[in-house]
């Protein structure tokens, strides 16, 4: 016993947490954040190269790109995004 009259193994009970995974706190987004218009706004930005020869043949071709974000919801909301790929659905039927 401690002169507090605690228990040794009791005394650590001030350093325990609640896991980050129950109690949606993070690190990156302070508490509070309230928003007139709860909106989000998703930019997608490709860039398509492609070399063709004279005979107009693709020799080589890429599309690189980029998803941009800008979030303005109040608290912590539960989000889900979907990209579709139109043309994939409509080539498998799904």
């Amino acid at each position: 016993m401690t002169k507090a009259g605690k228990d040794k193994k009791s005394d650590n009970s001030e350093n325990l947490m609640v896991p980050t995974a129950a109690s949606n706190a993070v690190g990156w987004r302070t508490d509070g954040i309230k928003h007139n218009k709860n909106e989000i706004f998703l930019d997608v930005i490709e860039k398509v190269n492609i070399l063709v020869s004279n005979t107009g043949n693709v020799l080589r071709s890429e599309i690189l790109g980029t998803v941009r974000m800008k979030s303005s919801l109040s608290g912590m909301p539960e989000l889900k995004l979907g990209l579709n790929d139109k043309v994939l659905f409509e080539m498998t039927g799904k």
